[in-house]
C-alpha cells in the first residue's frame, strides 16, 4: 500500500473539492484515466457480455441495463478512488448505484439521429415541479473502454451549464454541437444527470464500448438488478456492497457503523 502524507490527503482533498465545483458550475468534468490493467479488465468482460447477449443482434448494437450484474469483473470500477471520493463529495456518503448500462455501438452509416436527453425521467413532474427545477440526486458516470480520439467514434457529448438552464426545453440551436468528450480508452468522465447529453454516430472505424454508471442517493429506487439476486456479489465488502445496493437500517437516517461509506463508521464514538 502506498503512503500518503498530510500533505499528500490535503492535495487530493483540494483536488476533488475543486473537480465537484467544476461538476456543480459546468455540469461536468473528466476524473482521470484507470490504469491499463483495470481498463483492460473492464474491456474484456464487456466482450464477454455482448459475445453471450442476444441483444446485440447481428448490427453488433448493444445497450444492456442493470450493466453492473452482468460480469463479476465490472464490479472494479465502483469504487475506484477518485471517482468515489468526487461522489461522496457531489453527493454525500449516502450514495449508491442505482442504474448501470454497457454499450457497444460499431460503425455505422449516419442516422441523424440528435438523441439530446437529461436523465432521471419525470422526477420534476412526480414532484410537481416545473420540468426545469429537477433536483440533482444524480452523478452519472461514463467510462471509456476504447480510444473516442474524435466526436465521430460515438463521443459522448455534452451541453455545458445546461443543468442550470431554465430557459430552455432543449439545447438552443446554437449549442446543438455541444461539447464532445474524447480521451483515450481508460477515461472517466463525469455529469451531472440533469445536463443535456447525447451520443455520437460513430463514423469512425472501431467499435465503439462504454460502461455507464449513475451514483445517486440511497432513497431513490434502484433500476438495476438487485444485489442479493447476484451471487457473484455475496462476498464483497462493505463499501462495495453499499454501492451495489446493500441494505441498512434506514435509507435516510443512518446510525454511525452501518454506512460503510459514513466516515464515523470506522470510529462510532466520533459520532
Amino acid at each position: 500500500m502506498t503512503n500518503t502524507t498530510p500533505a499528500d490527503t490535503k492535495s487530493v482533498a483540494t483536488t476533488t473539492a475543486a473537480l465537484a465545483r467544476t461538476v456543480a458550475d459546468e455540469g461536468w468534468s473528466v476524473v482521470g484515466a484507470l490504469d491499463r490493467p483495470l481498463s483492460d479488465r473492464l474491456l474484456r468482460a464487456v466482450d464477454e457480455v455482448a459475445g453471450r447477449t442476444a441483444d446485440a443482434g447481428d448490427s453488433g448494437q448493444l445497450h444492456l441495463l442493470s450493466g453492473l450484474a452482468q460480469h463479476p469483473d465490472l464490479v472494479s470500477i465502483v469504487d475506484w478512488p477518485p471517482l468515489l471520493a468526487l461522489a461522496v463529495e457531489f453527493l454525500s456518503p449516502n450514495i449508491y448505484i442505482n442504474h448501470s448500462h454497457l454499450d457497444v455501438h460499431p460503425p455505422h452509416p449516419p442516422t441523424g439521429a440528435h438523441r439530446w436527453h437529461r436523465d432521471n425521467g419525470l422526477i420534476g413532474r412526480d414532484m410537481r415541479l416545473l420540468w426545469r427545477d429537477q433536483p440533482r440526486v444524480t452523478l452519472k458516470v461514463a467510462v471509456y473502454l476504447t480510444d473516442v480520439d474524435s466526436p465521430d467514434d460515438g463521443a459522448l457529448e455534452v451541453v455545458p451549464r445546461s443543468h442550470l438552464d431554465t430557459q430552455s426545453r432543449y439545447p438552443a440551436e446554437e449549442q446543438a454541437a455541444g461539447v464532445p468528450i474524447l480521451g483515450p480508452a481508460g477515461t472517466v468522465a463525469v455529469f451531472d444527470a440533469r445536463l443535456w447529453h447525447r451520443r455520437r454516430d460513430n463514423l469512425g472505424t472501431r467499435v465503439r464500448r462504454a460502461l455507464f454508471m449513475a451514483y445517486s442517493y440511497r432513497w431513490l429506487t434502484t433500476r438495476d438488478t438487485p444485489l442479493e439476486a447476484v451471487p457473484a456479489w455475496s462476498d464483497l465488502p462493505p463499501v462495495r456492497r453499499q454501492l451495489l445496493g446493500d441494505e441498512t437500517v434506514d435509507p435516510f437516517y443512518w446510525a454511525p457503523g452501518e454506512l460503510p461509506l459514513d466516515p464515523r463508521s470506522a470510529d462510532p464514538q466520533a459520532a
